[in-house]
């Protein structure tokens, strides 16, 4: 009796391109306060507002005197960043894809990274150094680690409202998580970065997976085997949104190309006179360890 080989076909691949792992960017901002205004292309607008304090009236017809309160405006400049491409007309006749599609996603995605990397810069140039007491780099983070870091916070007088975020790398995310009480926490939900990474709401506070694709995007290596951190409250940082994403494309005759100019303008700034944000040093070789 014959029997029959089965017949394996060739896999057949989807007609689209599969980008290399890369983040989308734009997470942060939902966790960082809108400008007031844009003035023209040129300039975003804050307003901070200093304490006002209610006095005691004790007697008929006192004279009321005023709170006190500063209240200051500043501005920003606007920043542009740039994703700039070309496109042989000689390969869109060959491709099954469109290759001017993959240009656009991975310029969208790199102009959203940028968004987060200009939060993040802002941040260090606020924090050149950790704050005093907020070393943790002796040993993994811990649960009792995030608690002091969140004391120290709290001691800023930032309300303790629900935003208050803190990114962290996937070492000490998953140290953080080893401590079952926060990994028993909640995920966090309704906000638009949970879906594009791992959460946790704990003691106030939305932890986040926070991956740099490049050394020095996000986190500053202050010595060998450490890194430093960053927490902090919404009201302690602002962007100011211009042009999300601005597409120019422009058929170049001598080439035969496209030439695909992608724009995004804003600016990122601390809110707070540095108050509202905490840098902190972990390290960035510890073990792992469930406690």
């Amino acid at each position: 009796m014959t029997v029959n080989a089965p017949t394996w076909f060739p896999t057949q691949y989807a007609n689209r391109a599969m980008h290399i792992y890369q983040n989308k960017g734009n997470r942060l901002r939902p966790m960082v306060t809108a400008a007031t205004r844009i003035e023209g292309a040129e300039k975003a607008v804050f307003w901070l507002a200093g304490k006002t304090v209610a006095r005691k009236k004790t007697a008929a017809n006192q004279r009321n005197v005023p709170g006190g309160a500063d209240r200051k405006k500043f501005e920003v400049p606007l920043a542009t960043w740039v994703a700039f491409d070309t496109v042989e007309e000689y390969n869109l006749d060959r491709m099954s894809v469109d290759e001017k599609e993959i240009v656009y996603q991975s310029g969208a995605m790199a102009l959203g990274r940028a968004t987060d990397i200009e939060v993040y810069a802002v941040m260090k140039a606020a924090k050149p150094a950790a704050d005093a007491g907020l070393d943790f780099s002796a040993g993994a983070f811990s649960a009792a680690n995030a608690l002091l870091l969140c004391s120290a916070l709290q001691n800023d007088k930032v309300p303790w409202d629900g935003q208050v975020y803190c990114g962290l790398p996937s070492l000490q995310w998953n140290q953080l998580l080893a401590n079952k009480v926060v990994n028993s926490a909640d995920h966090v939900k309704n906000l638009p970065f949970t879906e594009a990474t791992d959460t946790r709401f704990w003691n106030g506070v939305n932890w986040f997976l926070q991956v740099e694709e490049d050394p020095g995007d996000f986190y500053r290596v202050p010595a060998a085997n450490k890194q430093d951190l960053m927490i902090w409250h919404k009201s302690a940082l602002g962007w100011g949104n211009h042009t999300d994403l601005r597409v120019i494309p422009q058929w170049d005759n001598y080439e035969d190309w496209w030439t695909i100019n992608m724009q995004a303008k804003g600016c990122a700034t601390t809110m707070q006179e540095g108050k509202g944000i905490k840098c902190f040093t972990t390290s960035s070789n510890s073990a792992i360890a469930i406690v």
